[in-house]
């Protein structure tokens, strides 16, 4: 009994941690690039390498960073000096892109992009 208490526990701890991850993910989305100076921290060098591409190019080119960031994430842990924080911005990166997919937010990426990057945004004449 104590056994299948463990397992249906750590079966929910691990759902737990990912929904609080997701539910991050949305709350950086909800508050926009300008509202908070964290989302322009972790992803403001990566979202000026992004701008002027599609939602689709986009995902295509973090989903290679991401592969490209683990093997040598593996390589630098197999000789003991390794740091996880770049692969964390690309996991939360690949996130936020699938979750702007799934939203259908194609045509917003390039004003996040560019809020992200702290340039003017064109606004239509009224």
């Amino acid at each position: 009994m104590a056994m299948a208490l463990a397992q249906i526990g750590a079966a929910f701890d691990e759902a737990a941690v990912i929904n609080s991850f997701k539910m991050g993910i949305e709350e950086l989305i909800r508050l926009g690039p300008r509202s908070h100076a964290v989302p322009r921290a972790r992803f403001g060098a990566r979202g000026a390498l992004l701008h002027g591409r599609s939602l689709d190019d986009a995902m295509i080119l973090v989903e290679r960073w991401w592969r490209s960031e683990r093997k040598a994430f593996q390589i630098a842990s197999a000789l003991g000096c390794s740091s996880r924080l770049s692969l964390e911005v690309l996991r939360e990166l690949r996130l936020i892109l699938r979750l702007m997919r799934f939203k259908r937010m194609h045509a917003q990426l390039g004003a996040i992009l560019a809020a992200l990057c702290d340039e003017p945004v064109a606004m239509a004449a009224e």
